[in-house]
């Protein structure tokens, strides 16, 4: 009994709350009793909801914009339309190694020879997969997406720095656009741009805008005040210090906020295939309809290829170059083998070797930079020494780029040659179609694999998903909007309780009450189920080196995967119908879960197995009772993420025969009906608001309770 007493002792000092447990069931319980007493006797009213005509009236306004904007967005989608249709003409006919060379050299210049080597290797699996000309245009749509959302973006960051009301008036703005769902984007560009390339422009342009917004913001406000005194005692203008402190010294911050402005860019750019945008989406989308999932798998690596090169490499644009132009002798740096073999003399014998490569290709580049610098700044100088100064400094310092700009222009204007390059060498393509395929229907006709599906689809819709949609969708409206004020109200506080109810009462208004209540529904059971398979695999990844090195790559492929690639191999094993549309939410969202478990259980201290051990407890005790309470904090943080990449998997799930506000989205998409599709695009933010809100209040009060 003493030893029992000293380990309850522990457990509370390690952040147990038992009363939290006792007020959870005690709760539950007595919505179980609600739920039988008033079971389907109080859906939300119609009478009151036929009242309001939310959707009826955001079309009305769409068709006032249509009629009065129309000539002058047209105007625009012709501009964007013939720098689009140029870009992507000049990718798809000009020679393979020339964007090898243009993606590859950037990454050797900043990156290194690491990050140049998966640059062109990943450059040339689109050629490799036979999808080179769809890599091209959605290289181009990404492009010029891009390039306008960092334009405006940065102006519009600015703008916030400077002025406290601009942030307040742009702040809400940003958080609606980044909460709402993808797919309500393309559709006011399908009316006011049309079908095809310059629609999908600007509907990246507003999607991946506010990273770069938000952060060219942060990154201003956060510069020094001394720099900014220093700065004035010299008589700096306004202008000045913007743009000769300011922006600089935000640089970093703005690098990041491009970072997430091309992954935001490159997600929309494979969903932008349903409004014709062509490109590494429709070659996915082709095969979702013919369930392919060889092809899907090729269509799906591509992008994800894009996706790490441009991550990798725009991140590390934002630091210091990483290559080195001069190699210091007297310092063994690997560039190529991880740094913890310097000491196996293989190892180090091949980066002498590259070494010596690096050597050569280090003073070919100077030599030519040196002769481009004799070339281009000695007229400079002649007109504005400070000038040719510059210019020189700065082709000195980016000798690689600019040795590969003019090996470019050299390819580009040497037009015979270039002509003979012709297409990818098909010698050098290959498939993985067959044998992902042929798994595929062995798995597919498989009575052990068969049965596993059955019982697990069985299993969660008889114990998960219905259970769930059957007990929410039938309390009374007016029960849950108390639920949610109390809950919301000792979570986060009184204010944020009212907002809340406001938001779940405009779901009701809209006529959307239960179609809510059933996307509440699926969330808590993807969540469930995240949480069921999630948590044993992140302790295990932090347990034993094994499974983490096996998980780590996997879940990498699994968060930059396109949402819809997990529909097919679903598809194929589990059929179109509800429970397809949760595990296809739960391989999707369960990526964060087992990376914040894992995290947060690595984090804790050493001395916690030495204290545990010191009060008699077993291995196992001391897992469930010490150490997930204490890794809590990131563990909910997991949950949160998880909550939001469930909800924004809402709008794809559909094509699987997903049901809640997502479906309504996609039918208002195939229809044009804006309204209705943006009405519902509303209940699902605000739905994210919420639950992401109460998530990290549960976070932020667990820190508080174990003193972090």
């Amino acid at each position: 009994m003493r030893q029992k007493s000293r380990y309850r002792e522990f457990c509370t000092y390690a952040g147990t709350d038992y009363s939290l447990f006792a007020t959870i069931a005690l709760s539950f319980a007595f919505s179980l009793l609600v739920w039988f007493l008033t079971h389907g006797q109080f859906a939300f009213p119609k009478a009151v909801s036929e009242q309001f005509h939310f959707a009826q009236s955001i079309n009305n306004g769409e068709k006032w914009l249509q009629k009065n904007l129309r000539e002058y967005t047209r105007a625009v989608s012709s501009v964007i339309g013939a720098i689009l249709e140029s870009i992507e003409l000049f990718l798809w006919f000009k020679p393979w190694p020339i964007i090898v060379i243009a993606i590859g050299l950037p990454a050797l210049a900043y990156g290194g020879l690491r990050l140049a080597l998966l640059a062109v290797f990943g450059v040339m699996f689109w050629g490799m997969m036979d999808m080179w000309d769809p890599a091209m245009s959605t290289l181009a749509l990404m492009g010029v997406s891009v390039v306008f959302s960092i334009f405006l973006g940065v102006i519009v960051g600015v703008m916030c720095s400077q002025n406290d009301l601009v942030e307040a008036f742009v702040k809400p703005i940003l958080d609606t656009m980044q909460t709402m769902p993808a797919f309500v984007y393309l559709l006011p560009a399908i009316i006011f741009f049309g079908i095809g390339g310059p629609s999908a422009t600007m509907a990246i342009i507003i999607y991946a805008m506010p990273p770069v917004v938000r952060l060219t913001n942060l990154g201003i406000r956060q510069v020094p005040e001394t720099t900014i005194e220093s700065a004035q005692s010299y008589g700096t203008t306004r202008m000045q210090m913007l743009t000769k402190v300011q922006l600089p010294q935000a640089l970093p911050s703005i690098m990041l906020g491009v970072n997430q402005t091309i992954m935001m860019a490159l997600g929309l750019a494979v969903l932008a295939t349903f409004i014709g945008a062509g490109g590494l989406g429709e070659e996915v989308w082709k095969a979702l309809r013919k369930l392919k999932v060889g092809w899907s798998l090729e269509g799906g690596l591509c992008i994800v290829f894009m996706a790490i090169i441009f991550d990798r490499l725009s991140l590390a644009m934002s630091k210091p170059a990483s290559s080195g132009l001069l190699v210091d002798p007297s310092q063994m740096t690997f560039r190529l083998l991880p740094q913890k073999w310097v000491h196996w003399a293989p190892a180090r014998m091949v980066e002498i070797g590259i070494g010596w490569v690096w050597d050569f290709v280090v003073r070919c580049s100077g030599f030519v930079v040196h002769i481009a610098c004799a070339g281009v700044c000695w007229p400079l100088e002649k007109v504005n020494k400070t000038v040719g100064q510059s210019v020189r400094r700065w082709m000195r310092a980016h000798g690689i780029l600019v040795f590969g700009l003019l090996l470019i222009l050299a390819i580009l204007a040497w037009d015979t040659w270039v002509a003979k390059i012709g297409y990818f060498p098909k010698s050098l393509q290959f498939t993985l179609r067959g044998p992902v395929d042929n798994a595929v229907d062995w798995l597919a006709v498989n009575p052990t694999f068969i049965g596993f599906t059955k019982g697990l689809r069985a299993f969660i819709y008889l114990y998960v998903l219905n259970p769930l949609d059957k007990f929410i969708v039938g309390l009374p409206w007016w029960y849950v909007l108390a639920v949610f004020f109390v809950v919301v109200w000792r979570s986060v506080g009184i204010g944020f309780a009212f907002v809340t109810v406001a938001m779940l009462l405009f779901t009701g208004l809209a006529g959307l009450w239960g179609i809510t209540m059933y996307t509440l529904a699926s969330t808590l059971a993807s969540i469930t189920i995240c949480l069921l398979f999630g948590l044993p695999l992140g302790i295990l990844s932090a347990q034993s080196k094994v499974v983490d090195s096996v998980l780590t790559p996997i879940l990498d492929a699994m968060q930059t995967m396109p949402a819809f690639v997990y529909l097919i191999p679903v598809l194929m094993f589990f059929g179109g119908n509800p429970v397809t549309a949760v595990i296809a939410t739960v391989i999707y969202a369960i990526p964060p879960m087992i990376r914040m478990t894992k995290l947060g259980l690595q984090q804790l201290p050493e001395e916690i197995n030495e204290v545990s051990r010191m009060f008699g407890s077993t291995s196992l005790q001391t897992l469930l009772k010490v150490k997930l309470p204490m890794a809590s904090p990131s563990i909910m943080l997991g949950v949160n993420q998880a909550v939001v990449m469930a909800l924004a998997m809402q709008v794809i799930t559909p094509l699987v025969a997903g049901l809640g506000l997502g479906k309504e989205v996609f039918h208002a998409m195939n229809t044009a009906d804006t309204g209705r599709g943006l009405v519902a695009g509303i209940g699902i933010v605000l739905l994210a608001i919420v639950l992401d809100r109460l998530t990290q209040a549960w976070t932020r009060n667990q820190r508080y309770a174990l003193g972090l």
